[in-house]
Order: C-alpha cells, then structure tokens, then sequence
C-alpha cells in the first residue's frame, strides 16, 4: 500500500479478458496514438498546460494509468474504450475531497460512487461489487481504505508509478452528450416532457412534486417551510438552519429511503425548487421522487404527465 498519500490523484487500472492489450492500445485507448508515447520524462513540460497527462506501468498483464492532479481515468468517455474487452478500475480524489471510484466491464460502467459517501451509486450494476467495496465511509482514513478496495478488485496494490512510458495529450476524448439536469438520467421521459411543455408547466409540477414531499415527509410543520409553501417570501437563513440541523440528524446517511435521511432529502428538494440547494437545474427537485414518496409517486407522476399533455405545446 503506498505510504505517502497524494493531495490530488487519479489511478486506472485496465485489466485485460478478451485478449492482451499492449501499451500502444493503451495510448489509443486514451484518445492518443503510438507515436505519443514517450519512455523518458521530459522536464520542460508543464502538466497543466495539457488536458491528459499519463504515467503508464506494467503490474504482471494489468496497466495502471497513473495521473499526478489528474481525473481523465474517471470519465465515462475514457472507461469505455479502456474497458472494451477488460475490466477498468479507477480511484480518483483531489485537495477539495471530491472523490470517485468507478469499474467498467466490456465497454459499460458498472458501478460508480463517491468513497467518502459509499452508500450513494450508480453504474448498470451498482451493487455488485458490494462485497469488495464494503468498509468504505467518510472518516479521517477514508483513502485509505479506498485505496484498499481497489486492490480487493483489482489485486494490484496502487502505489507511485514505476517504469514506464508518458504521454502528454492536447485533448481528451469529447463529452457525452448528457441530459440538461441529474433528473434527466432518473426520468428522461418526464423530463422530457416537463420542458416541451414550458416554464409555467415545469414550475407548477415542481411546486406539486415539493409540497408533497414536505407534507409526507413532515418539513412542512417547520416555519421556514411553511412559509415557502404558502407562498411567502423565503426565510433563507430559516431554510440555511433548518439544512444543518437535519445533515445532523441523517448523520451519514444520504439514501432517500431512509426515515432519517428522507426529511434532508425533501428540504434540498424544496431549496432546489427555489434555485438553491445542491442541484443546479430546479427540475432536479424531483430527483428522489421516487423514493421519496414510494407508491404515492406513479399516481403523482401521471397527473404530472396529463397536465403536460393538457398545457403543453400543441402540433398543427
């Protein structure tokens, strides 16, 4: 295991199945060629002036893709051609605390999530791997122990780079194209239809969407809640208080199903609505519907589905 930890780094490890991957694939893979590959550091160069800039070794058939500062390793753009027939498994974090961990299989993410808040994921698969992530969590050695559920994965200990080639690339692989806010990914269809129908339609659904949560929920009885949903001016520093008293209740827990966590997630819903909270596009507030609101959801998404039917825009 590697002694001294970086302030910001990101590690690949590409795992070949299929077939022996050499480190010209690997180069390609990257959205580089051959011939950028270079088995002498080159001092002059500055990493921040380059969108990629890779430490690649050999551990047994493995590569690991080390990136100083870096993060290229976990973006879906990179893992899927990385994982066209391998298993890739990357860990990132930087001086700010944002970390990722993520494994793709044959071209698909299969599982993702932050170390520090394991319990959140997602991916095709995002329990699967349940058992070697299992210990994860947000106290002081949180790294480490990331750290340690790589190599349960992989069985390859991450470390400082060894031998190996550089490469330096100009540019990375393009974007995906991705959906305008994270509701989009949970419910593309109603998203969907939420914004061919306007502003007014979004705006009414969200304020449906976010008076039930706070009443199933019981925010509603709070004062700085009541207020926003009786439509009086927000008590924003009602609202900021009433957020640190529930993260301190939900302790650390962040699944919306959750007694203890549900209360959280209906006052980032309803601070959402407001175009504050955590989100950045106010359709986000119905992300946790859902789980949220459990069987009170399908009925409350189809009256939401009828009114865009019913106010939507209308074809010749």
């Amino acid at each position: 295991m590697i002694t001294h930890l970086p302030d910001a780094a990101c590690w690949t490890v590409v795992q070949p199945v299929t077939g022996p991957i050499t480190v010209e694939d690997i180069a390609v893979r990257l959205g580089g060629t051959a011939e950028a590959l270079a088995y002498e550091e080159d001092d002059r160069l500055d990493p921040y002036d380059y969108e990629g800039y890779f430490q690649i070794s050999r551990e047994g058939d493995a590569w690991v893709i080390f990136e100083d500062n870096g993060y290229q390793g976990i973006r879906p753009e990179v893992l899927r051609p990385l994982s066209a027939g391998a298993r890739v498994t990357s860990l990132f974090w930087n001086v700010n605390m944002h970390a990722r961990l993520s494994c793709a299989v044959y071209g698909s993410g299969v599982t993702t999530l932050d170390p520090f808040f394991p319990e959140d994921r997602a991916g095709s698969h995002p329990h699967i791997l349940d058992e070697e992530l299992s210990g994860l969590g947000g106290d002081g050695d949180w790294q480490e122990k990331a750290l340690a559920a790589v190599e349960r994965i992989t069985g390859i200990s991450l470390g400082w780079p060894g031998d190996g080639p550089w490469m330096v690339l100009d540019e990375t692989p393009a974007d995906d194209p991705c959906p305008p806010s994270l509701f989009g990914s949970v419910d593309p269809d109603l998203d969907v239809r939420l914004r061919q129908a306007g502003e007014e339609v979004r705006a009414d659904a969200v304020r449906r969407v976010v008076t039930v949560m706070a009443v199933r929920t019981g925010i509603d009885a709070e004062p700085a809640v009541a207020a926003v949903l009786s439509g009086s001016r927000a008590d924003d520093q009602g609202l900021r208080d009433l957020d640190i008293r529930l993260t301190r209740e939900r302790g650390g827990d962040l699944d919306p199903r959750t007694p203890q966590a549900r209360r959280y997630w209906a006052l980032q819903a309803l601070r959402t609505s407001l175009g504050e909270g955590p989100f950045g596009d106010r359709l986000d507030a119905l992300r946790n519907a859902a789980e949220l609101l459990g069987d009170d959801w399908p009925p409350l998404r189809a009256e939401i589905k009828a009114l865009c039917g019913e106010r939507g825009p209308r074809r010749r």
